[in-house]
């Protein structure tokens, strides 16, 4: 799922996410570079597993509870991304062979600009998605 996600969302984020390494900023667990042309950029993370399990195990769906960070170097470029992050993660798809069903948005949070050292201040908006996923 992970590698899937991934992989959705650069392609939804073109034009709206900085680049790192010529694609756009979304990776997991950590930012992949502090570097303005890398901003807005989308740090995700799983919250939640969200397994089901029934008489004979584990269920093939998941609905599992994924982060999204939103940094950007103003708060409207960060809100921005945050905002096409949601129109893209409410819509259906399948995707490297795992499909999404449609995501539902359960928190979101603004934080208080985070200054990195070398007059580069970044703002963030925090999301928290419901993503149910099953493999096709």
């Amino acid at each position: 799922m992970e590698e899937a996600l991934v992989t959705r969302l650069r392609s939804a984020l073109t034009g709206v996410a900085g680049t790192v390494n010529a694609r756009p900023a979304v990776d997991w667990v950590e930012r992949q570079s502090d570097v303005s042309a890398a901003f807005p950029a989308c740090v995700l993370t799983v919250v939640s597993p969200g397994k089901t399990y029934d008489h004979d195990g584990a269920d093939g769906l998941q609905t599992r509870r994924v982060r999204a960070e939103c940094f950007g170097i103003t708060y409207s470029s960060a809100k921005a991304l945050a905002r096409a992050i949601i129109s893209s993660l409410e819509i259906s798809a399948t995707v490297a062979g795992v499909r999404f069903g449609r995501g539902r948005l359960e928190f979101e949070r603004d934080f208080q600009p985070e200054d990195l050292g070398g007059g580069l201040k970044v703002h963030r908006v925090i999301l928290d998605f419901y993503l149910p996923t099953k493999p096709v």
